[in-house]
C-alpha cells in the first residue's frame, strides 16, 4: 500500500513520505516536524533537517540514524513533543525499510507517550499503525483502526481522512470487495487535484480496472500514478506503481512493455536501498526481456542484480 499519508505539520522541519500505504500498502506516508519548543535548539534543528534530506534522497538508514540522535536530544531536553515526533518519524523510516516489527514498536512508544501525558492518540499516528498492520497481513485490525480515525470526535485532518480512504480501498481490493472499493474511490474528493491525492485516486482506479480484467485501463492508471508519485518525490510508492503497471502489461500479453517497467522499478529500488523488491522486479525483467528478445534490457537487469548480489 507506503501511504504519503502526511500528517498535520507544526513547523517546516520534517516532511516525510511514508508508504500506505501497503501495498505501499503500497502506500502512505505521514510526516511530522520537530516541535516548536525545540526550534531554539540548533542541534535538534540540524538533525531534523539532515534527516529530512536523507529521507527525501531515499537514504532511509541514514535518516533513521539521524532521527535516533534527534530522539536522544529530545530525551535530554525532556521535550515531550519532540520525543513523539522523533518516535513517529523513526516508525516511518522503519516502515520504508520493511522493518515492520520495529516500526510498530516506535508507533506504540509514541502512543504511550501521549497517553501518559493525558492526551488522545492523534489520527495521524493511528493511520501509521493501520498501515503497518496492513503491511503485516492484519487487514481486519487495520480496518478497525480506520473506523476509529473516521469517527474520531475531533474529526481527522483532510489529508489523514483521504489517506484513510485510500487504505480502506486497498483492504477492500485485497478482500475482493469491489462494492466497498467503489465506495472508497467515491470518498476521495474529485476536486482535490493535489499530486498525492490524485495519485491515490488513480491507483485505486487502476486496482478497480485490474479487478475487472481491463489491463489497458489498469496500465494507464498505474503509469499516471507513477508519474504523480515521482513528482511528489514519493519514490518508494513510485516504484510500486511501476511494478503494478508492469504486472498489468504482462497480463495483457505485452512482455516487452512489462520488462521495461520492471527494470525501471527495480533499478530505482536498488538506489533506494530496497534490495528485496529490487531482486524480485529485476528477475521479472530478465525473464520477460528474454521472452521479448530484448537482450540489452535483459543484460542491464542482470547487471543490477549482480551489483546487489555481490559481497
Amino acid at each position: 500500500m507506503t501511504l504519503h499519508f502526511p500528517s498535520k505539520f507544526r513547523s517546516a522541519v520534517v516532511a516525510l513520505v511514508l508508504m500506505v500505504c501497503l501495498l505501499m500498502v503500497e502506500g502512505c506516508g505521514p510526516s511530522r516536524n520537530v516541535s516548536e519548543r525545540s526550534q531554539d535548539d540548533e542541534t535538534a534543528m540540524r538533525l531534523n533537517r539532515s534527516a529530512r534530506i536523507a529521507y527525501d534522497n531515499g537514504q532511509l538508514e541514514q535518516a533513521a540514524n539521524l532521527y535516533r540522535q534527534a530522539l536522544n536530544r529530545a530525551y535530554l531536553r525532556d521535550d515531550h513533543k519532540a520525543v513523539i515526533d522523533a518516535q513517529y518519524n523513526l516508525a516511518v523510516c522503519m516502515l520504508g525499510l520493511r522493518s515492520y516489527d520495529r516500526a510498530l514498536v516506535w508507533v506504540h512508544l509514541a502512543q504511550n507517550e501521549l497517553v501518559r501525558s493525558g492526551q488522545r492518540v492523534t489520527t495521524d499516528i493511528l493511520l501509521l499503525e493501520a498501515v503497518i498492520l496492513l503491511r503485516t497481513d492484519q487487514p481486519d485490525e487495520a480496518w478497525q483502526i480506520s473506523d476509529r480515525i473516521l469517527t474520531a470526535p475531533e474529526g481527522p485532518p483532510a489529508m489523514v481522512a483521504s489517506k484513510t480512504h485510500f487504505l480502506r480501498g486497498l483492504i477492500a481490493e485485497q478482500r475482493g470487495d469491489i462494492d466497498q472499493l467503489d465506495r472508497e474511490i467515491e470518498a476521495l474528493d474529485e476536486s482535490d487535484t493535489s499530486g498525492t491525492r490524485a495519485a491515490d485516486r488513480l491507483e485505486l482506479r487502476g486496482r478497480r480496472a485490474k479487478a475487472a480484467g481491463d489491463w489497458e485501463a489498469a496500465t494507464d492508471a498505474f503509469d499516471q500514478t507513477a508519474r504523480l508519485r515521482r513528482e511528489e518525490r514519493d519514490y518508494a510508492e513510485m516504484t510500486h506503481a511501476l511494478a503494478l503497471a508492469a504486472d498489468a502489461c504482462q497480463r495483457a500479453g505485452k512482455p516487452s512493455a512489462a520488462a521495461t517497467r520492471y527494470l525501471r522499478a527495480g533499478r530505482s529500488a536498488v538506489h533506494q536501498g530496497n534490495h528485496q523488491d529490487a531482486m524480485q522486479w529485476l528477475n521479472r525483467a530478465v525473464e520477460l526481456a528474454g521472452q521479448a528478445g530484448d537482450e540489452p534490457l535483459k543484460q542491464e537487469a542482470k547487471n543490477y542484480l549482480e551489483s546487489i548480489q555481490s559481497p
